[in-house]
């Protein structure tokens, strides 16, 4: 499946006095991370409805290990979402494993998402 029919968006994290949240930005350069939807899901409902998202954080781009959801980390390379690969950050995995809910393993790997 291709990233593209997750409907991915970049994210930057903040941090202002004791709230954490993320706002969406429009390029890779500016991102710290990305979330899409579920493909597991995805793939189980038919589409976008009832679908949860996947959110991952890229340390080497400034979010800190304190942010959730943690604690798996990501280099985000590429240049779009077509060839993005999400590759590991020293000492972490790079695959993706939600710990809850439906616990997708999975890759995402040159724009393509594939199960671990």
């Amino acid at each position: 499946m291709r990233l593209t029919q997750l409907e991915p968006m970049w994210l930057r994290w903040k941090e202002e006095d004791s709230r954490q949240f993320f706002s969406n930005v429009d390029s890779i350069e500016e991102a710290q991370g990305i979330r899409f939807l579920c493909p597991k899901c995805f793939q189980a409902n038919g589409g976008r409805v009832g679908t949860h998202q996947v959110l991952c954080w890229s340390s080497s781009r400034g979010v800190p290990a304190h942010a959730t959801p943690g604690p798996g980390r990501w280099r985000l390379v590429g240049t779009n979402f077509e060839d993005l690969t999400l590759d590991c950050e020293p000492g972490k995995s790079r695959s993706v494993l939600l710990l809850g809910g439906c616990a997708w393993h999975g890759f995402v790997t040159n724009g393509e998402v594939t199960l671990a």
